[in-house]
């Protein structure tokens, strides 16, 4: 929505500190150790102390970037302050150890790298240059003085001069790489005799029925649902209530007259006289003349093209007859465009200088150069004025209903009363699926998190769309229960019949199986059981001719020896019992594949470096003296 909103909460200048100060853990910054603290200390590394503070601050920044890439609420699994506050001490004391190394080594970021570094980011430009304001401000909307994300850019840049460094050792074996090749270019020859899971033959009784629907009941449990009461903010709804004078609306409309001008089109041709750059004074003058000459011959009535096609030196439209086609402001030099400008069609100019010669012009056409009247532009300028008006607006009440919503916490009442805002109540909708607004993962997301759904408060200001707000309170919450047998009975049985259908067709595979074993061939045993056999014939492994199942446990069984075909057998999901013989295995060799070696030994060579990289942060950190505080202990 405002772009204010976006950067104060979550702008790309979060993104950017995040990106710059995470070389080697992506999450967190190195911001937290400029503070401290008189508490117990979460860590004591190598001497140095990690506060309470700090690791509090990293914490919350990395449940802000979580947050962010859950589209705003943290899902179940990751709502554990105690699990993640560990994860993020961890990562801290690595850092720090990581820190130690770089100084001692030496690696190190000098001021003018710095320097060029920060200038070069884009996000401190203004009109496409560094701008010491932008730079400041944007700092300071996150929390930020210059002096402390310099500090971190210059230990994010040595961390990378590291990271490079072992990068540009790393290599792979060309044995590694010549092996994963042969595993990803194999194509294995198969045949597949299926004995498929017939359910229409399986007969179930009550019993069954009603055994398997207390066995597996927790298949059968509805889907739990809310309703949620919400105030939306939209920048739409918000235009809608504005209204703008006519004073206002004249104003805009002389502020923006050029832009609601139409480029003035010309349409022109032009016999040139060149003249060379060196070219003497009478060499000027006698080409002159020679524009004077072509001009009175104009002026007699000889056609203009004619003269151009014979004796204009300019290539590009000579043999157009001089034609230039359509020609706006600022598309020919100066001298030229001014006489252009001042003719009225028909009218040939008197020979103008330029730096490329003499130039004899004719205006063909005029078009353009209109202005909108008042009345033509006021839609526009109506609605770009709201539009401007209801961002305005539409920031001051975002943040009041955030903070409102925050303050009160039990209901939305307060803040609507307050704000002048209407409370909508959802229908019904699940964890994934709904209408309305509720059709948004977002939306839902939030309504099914512990603070709606569990703790009766409000939710967070959440942002739909680029122009749409909306805060939620829970409104009626229809918990998961287990389905009446009646309702579910049709599906019971079905799954059921499934089942003993897997098992049949499994026990019945399994003798056909065994038979190959040992010794009849598969074309004989399918014969005697009546079933067909399929030649899938050469596969890939990402082949689509055999379901995954099978194609997975072909490139797992063992290559045949001296033409005696293997096999193996596997279930697949809607249970069909497949019996495989493979019976041979190619090696793909061709250019595609050779260039594929070249990348696959760039990604195997990229992944060790990443190993080693981690290797040696973990070795550091085992080397080092580290006395950490169990999380459970801070939180007390």
């Amino acid at each position: 929505m405002l772009q204010s909103i976006r950067d104060k909460t979550s702008g790309w200048i979060a993104y950017l500190i995040i990106g710059l100060i995470s070389i080697p853990f992506a999450l967190w910054g190195i911001n937290s150790y400029l503070g401290g603290g008189q508490q117990q200390p979460a860590a004591v590394v190598d001497g140095d102390e990690i506060s309470v503070s700090q690791l509090n601050a990293a914490y919350a920044r990395y449940r802000d970037r979580l947050r962010q890439v859950f589209g705003g609420t943290l899902p179940a699994a990751f709502d554990n302050e105690l699990m993640l506050k560990e994860q993020v001490l961890g990562q801290i004391i690595e850092e720090r150890v990581l820190l130690n190394y770089i100084d001692e080594k030496g690696y190190r970021v000098g001021d003018q790298a710095l320097f060029d570094a920060i200038q070069s980011i884009s996000a401190f430009h203004q009109d496409g240059k560094f701008d010491k304001e932008v730079y400041r401000n944007q700092l300071a909307s996150q929390g930020y003085s210059p002096a402390q994300f310099e500090q971190e850019l210059r230990h994010s840049s040595a961390m990378g001069q590291l990271n490079k460094a072992i990068q540009s050792s790393a290599f792979t074996v060309p044995t590694r790489v010549a092996r994963m090749q042969e595993l990803e270019n194999q194509a294995r020859k198969l045949r597949i005799l299926t004995v498929a899971n017939d359910t229409d033959s399986v007969e179930v009784t009550e019993q069954e029925i009603n055994d398997f629907y207390n066995e597996q009941s927790n298949r059968y449990m509805s889907t739990a649902r809310v309703k949620v009461d919400y105030i939306e903010v939209s920048l739409d709804k918000v235009k809608q209530n504005i209204s703008v004078d006519e004073d206002r609306l004249r104003e805009r409309y002389e502020q923006m007259k050029d832009q609601l001008t139409s480029a003035e089109i010309r349409e022109a041709s032009h016999i040139l006289i060149t003249v060379a750059s060196d070219a003497s004074d009478e060499e000027v003058e006698n080409n002159r003349q020679t524009a004077v000459d072509l001009k009175a011959r104009i002026d007699d009535g000889e056609d203009f093209a004619e003269l151009a096609k014979a004796h204009s030196q300019d290539p590009g439209s000579a043999a157009d007859g001089g034609d230039l086609g359509d020609v706006e402001r600022g598309m020919m030099v100066k001298p030229f465009e001014d006489a252009l400008f001042e003719m009225q069609p028909g009218q040939v100019s008197d020979p103008v200088k330029t730096r490329f010669g003499w130039h004899l012009i004719k205006l063909t056409n005029v078009s353009g150069g209109q202005t909108q009247t008042f009345d033509e532009a006021r839609s526009r300028l109506e609605s770009e004025l709201k539009a401007e008006l209801a961002e305005t607006r539409i920031y001051d009440l975002v943040e009041n209903l955030s903070n409102i919503g925050y303050e009160q916490p039990d209901s939305l009442l307060p803040a609507a009363e307050k704000l002048g805002l209407k409370i909508h109540t959802s229908d019904w909708f699940t964890r994934s699926r709904g209408e309305g607004l509720a059709s948004q993962e977002k939306f839902r997301a939030t309504a099914f998190s512990d603070d709606v759904l569990n703790n009766n408060r409000n939710s967070e200001t959440i942002e739909l769309s680029a122009n749409q707000v909306v805060i939620m309170h829970l409104n009626q919450h229809e918990p998961s229960k287990l389905q009446p047998l009646e309702s579910v009975k049709e599906a019971v049985i079905q799954a059921l019949k499934v089942r003993k259908g897997r098992e049949l067709a499994q026990s019945r595979g399994q003798e056909l199986l065994q038979a190959i074993q040992q010794g009849q061939t598969m074309d004989a045993v399918a014969a005697d059981a009546s079933l067909s056999i399929f030649n899938a014939d050469f596969i890939e492994r990402a082949s689509s001719l055999v379901d995954p199942e099978v194609a997975s446990a072909a490139f797992s069984m063992p290559r045949p020896e001296d033409g005696t075909p293997v096999f193996e057998a596997v279930t697949i999901a809607n249970g069909d019992y497949s019996i495989i013989e493979l019976s041979d295995v190619q090696i793909k060799d061709n250019d595609a594949t050779r260039s594929a070696a070249t990348e696959l030994a760039k990604t195997l060579t990229d992944a060790n470096a990443s190993y080693e990289f981690q290797a040696m942060i973990k070795s550091l950190t085992d080397d080092a003296s580290v006395v950490r505080t169990p999380v459970a202990e801070l939180v007390q």
